[in-house]
């Protein structure tokens, strides 16, 4: 017995027999049976002398009769004269007829099972399995002809559904790169996204931990900056409903020797007083830490507002803020050739920074040595600590709307910035001149500064690479691009500062979109709507991970942007249930609908 054969016998009775087919639609006669919208089933094909399976899934079926007599016409009859139609008389008569597309077909090449897209077709009346998600030997199949779709290793992120049910053992994984090209999670409130989160940080964690464990570096390690605006991510269900533990119970699991590896100095900052928690952290920025551009992207700003505040950023540099804020405009040496600015302007700058004056926040420390407040800020830690291979959930549940964006905005252009400066030089001798000058540090040959630009960051950072603390030097020379881990920024809420209006007057996160996969910096785009993100951004997504959304226009777009053909699926982005999800994905054939495991019950 052939391979081939061999799979058949697994699948058991036929269910049905292909009766048309083309490359957009078949249509299968069956027996009638218990189906749902989205099973999956199998059609075994010899066509051209090839052992294929065709993988066809169901998008639409109709209850139908063997005779060519109208069913409407004898329900009627059944109606009206019922002892004319007795139910066992209509047993033999009854089929279903199914409609849907063809996923693809796996064809057996040298030791392998390789999956390809739907470009041919199986023969005239081929027979039809139905695949159980009761049966082991159902999924052992799906396993064996899916494997390069599914993945086998990475991130863990849900086991492939068939109809309304998840086959058990057949894992779906997303590689480790995907983290750091861009993703796109888009679903209604209610459906589960949350919980994805929780499985996509577990399964981050355990990636890490697996190449710490078999000393594996092949791939590099991976890193998350997730904002958590409810605080779950720590704690979980533990706190409220006695459900599992959270990244605190991860972490708490751990050795000691498994901390510093994985997750010292931190995993969990927060705007509140921490006191004696282990590896959490108050999370305080500075005001030097804030460049127009960051206040830009995410509030209103005038041109003449946001020539203002660039104005002064180049006069105080690192100051600026508390400049502004105090009123100071002009330096001693100012010459008073540059332009003025009505007292408008100014007030509107001074009153759009507000939130980041003493007392109006809990974030971002003032900066303004002169009366002795020097740089105080967790920036330059946490950076470092995104580039050794570290999650980081940040609480945001008491900052603002605006101190949220901007903790995000500032912590993904730092990371950017300094990824383009390392791969600018050749030398560790440049590196210094190049990370100044990517900041607006600049100096001079003998030393003197043209422009102080941001620094009291860059005089942290370059003390943190010269301690061995950010990663930059290996080996004498700059690290390689490709050593340095995939590291993925989540933008919760992100049609605030994704959308196409505030886009226009640039953004961070338009700039990462764009060019940050060859950085190795990726974005999480998080989201109820889809139609609210900027087209740039969406046309950016390497992965869609689609769950029930609320309309038909939110169903269309995500039809429209996604990586993979999801014609077929219209109706299920309605109909999903909780924690279901259809993945798309660039490096992926077709679509993989699955089911995301419920945290809580996942285990250790």
């Amino acid at each position: 017995m052939t391979i081939y054969d061999d799979l058949i016998g697994k699948l058991g009775r036929e269910f049905g027999v292909l009766a048309q087919s083309d490359t957009h639609q078949l249509t299968v006669v069956a027996h009638n049976g218990d189906v749902a919208v989205g099973d999956l089933f199998l059609m075994p094909s010899r066509r051209g002398g090839k052992e294929r399976f065709y993988v066809f899934r169901t998008s639409e079926y109709a209850n139908v009769l063997n005779r060519a007599i109208d069913i409407g016409d004898v329900a009627r009859n059944k109606l009206t004269m019922p002892d004319s139609y007795r139910s066992e008389d209509l047993i033999e008569e009854q089929l279903i007829e199914l409609k849907g597309v063809v996923m693809g077909y796996a064809e057996f090449e040298g030791e392998k099972w390789v999956f390809r897209r739907p470009r041919r077709l199986p023969e005239h009346l081929t027979n039809v399995y139905r695949i159980d998600p009761e049966s082991s030997e159902s999924a052992e199949v799906i396993q064996l002809l899916f494997e390069s779709q599914l993945g086998s290793k990475g991130l863990y992120i849900g086991d492939l559904l068939a109809g309304e049910q998840a086959l058990n053992g057949v894992k779906v994984f997303l590689p480790a790169y995907a983290l750091s090209h861009h993703i796109g999670a888009f679903g209604r409130t209610g459906v589960g996204k949350s919980n994805l989160m929780m499985v996509l940080i577990r399964a981050v964690l355990d990636y890490n931990r697996q190449r710490w464990v078999t000393k594996d570096n092949s791939e590099p390690a991976a890193s998350l900056f997730a904002i958590d605006p409810h605080d779950e991510f720590r704690r979980w269900h533990a706190n409220r409903t006695g459900g599992a533990d959270g990244m605190a119970g991860m972490v708490g699991a751990m050795s000691q020797d498994e901390k510093n590896a994985l997750v010292e100095p931190f995993y969990y900052l927060t705007a509140r007083t921490i006191t004696d928690e282990d590896m959490a952290r108050q999370i305080v920025l500075s005001r030097a830490d804030v460049l127009p551009q960051d206040l830009v992207s995410i509030t209103e700003f005038s041109e003449q507002q946001t020539a203002f505040a660039n104005q002064q950023f180049g006069n105080w540099g690192h100051e600026w803020v508390t400049r502004v804020l105090n009123n100071e405009l002009r330096r001693e040496d100012d010459d008073g050739d540059g332009p003025d600015y009505m007292e408008g302007t100014v007030g509107a700058v001074q009153r759009r920074l507000g939130f980041l004056a003493t007392g109006s926040t809990r974030v971002f420390s003032a900066y303004f040595p002169e009366k002795g407040y020097d740089y105080e800020s967790l920036l330059p830690e946490i950076i470092c600590a995104l580039e050794r291979g570290r999650i980081l959930v940040v609480d945001t549940t008491l900052m603002s709307e605006l101190e949220q964006f901007l903790v995000t905005t500032i912590v993904a252009r730092t990371l950017f910035t300094l990824r383009r400066a390392l791969r600018s030089v050749e030398t560790v001798a440049e590196l210094p001149t190049a990370i100044r000058a990517a900041f607006g540090n600049e100096l001079h040959e003998d030393g003197s500064e043209i422009s102080p630009g941001q620094r009291a960051l860059v005089e942290v950072l370059l003390a943190k690479m010269e301690s061995g603390e950010l990663p930059y030097i290996q080996d004498g020379k700059p690290i390689a691009q490709d050593k340095l881990p995939y590291v993925n920024v989540v933008v919760e809420e992100a049609p605030s500062i994704l959308n196409p209006a505030r886009m226009r007057f640039g953004s961070v996160f338009r700039d990462i979109s764009r060019q940050g996969r060859k950085f190795g910096i990726g974005l999480t785009v998080v989201s109820q709507q889809v139609t609210e993100i900027d087209s740039g951004v969406l046309t950016q997504l390497n992965t869609e991970l689609n769950m029930a959304l609320g309309n038909e226009q939110e169903r269309r777009e995500a039809v429209r942007n996604a990586s993979a053909d999801l014609a077929g699926f219209e109706k299920e982005l309605q109909v999903m249930g909780k924690g279901q999800v259809i993945v798309t994905a660039s490096y992926r054939d077709v679509p993989l609908p699955i089911q995301v495991p419920d945290y809580d019950l996942l285990g250790d």
